[in-house]
């Protein structure tokens, strides 16, 4: 579904990212790990198109579309959760699912599962309690899986997840875990996450980044084995 090819980034002098190339299969999820300021989030904006490729390729189901525009390549079937959130706090959660819905309806993915709000509620039903309440007033985990939803209803072929877990409540944390895996078969999902325990759980595939480099990579049953923990310990 997705092919990065020896992805390069530069802030300034400083090389971000380095000769990176991974691979998320159809219907499944490919995780990316590493510690702070290895390049996890630069990679996720080159994917969506927020930052300029310097060199290397991305291919999303066989078309290139490295230097297409943001707004493009959700059409061609990328669904973005970012770091933070980012959700629409002075808006409601149902604006703010339509603002995903809008883009839905122009989308170009065809092909794969199509979302709907029906599906976002029996997927979050926290979600269709709270559809008038302004979204900035939500819980940090509410407000994550709001985001969620705001995606999916962008009908992607490929998920793109900034550590979710982040600053989340350990029951919410593993509502998103059995949503992940529930939706592994019928889209892709690009993973980016630090906490061990929850990327094994979910991960089909890994990556590891240090310093901009992929330093290991591998089945995600191949995780505990190939001493990930280690790579991505403080």
């Amino acid at each position: 579904m997705l092919t990065i090819s020896s992805l390069n980034q530069y802030y300034g002098s400083s090389h971000t990212l380095r000769d990176v190339s991974l691979k998320v299969a159809e219907g499944a999820c490919t995780v990316v790990l590493g510690r702070n300021g290895v390049g996890k989030t630069t990679l996720l904006k080159c994917l969506v198109g927020l930052l300029p490729v310097k060199a290397g390729e991305i291919a999303l189901d066989g078309h290139t579309i490295t230097r297409t525009p943001s707004h493009r390549r959700v059409a061609a079937g990328l669904g973005y959760v970012p770091q933070g959130r980012e959700i629409f706090p002075l808006l409601s959660v149902d604006e703010n699912l339509r603002i995903g819905a809008y883009a839905g309806e122009r989308s170009e993915s065809r092909n794969g599962r199509q979302f709907s709000f029906a599906d976002v509620f029996h997927t979050f039903p926290v979600l269709k309690t709270m559809r008038g309440r302004i979204a900035g007033n939500l819980s940090g985990g509410q407000q994550q899986q709001l985001a969620i939803g705001r995606a999916l209803l962008t009908n992607p072929k490929l998920l793109i997840l900034d550590e979710p877990t982040e600053g989340i409540q350990p029951s919410i944390v593993m509502e998103i875990e059995a949503v992940i895996r529930s939706l592994k078969g019928s889209l892709s999902i690009l993973l980016v996450e630090q906490f061990f325990d929850f990327a094994q759980a979910v991960a089909d595939d890994y990556v590891v980044l240090v310093r901009g480099q992929v330093v290991s990579s591998g089945r995600g049953d191949q995780m505990e084995a190939n001493n990930v923990r280690s790579l991505i310990s403080v």
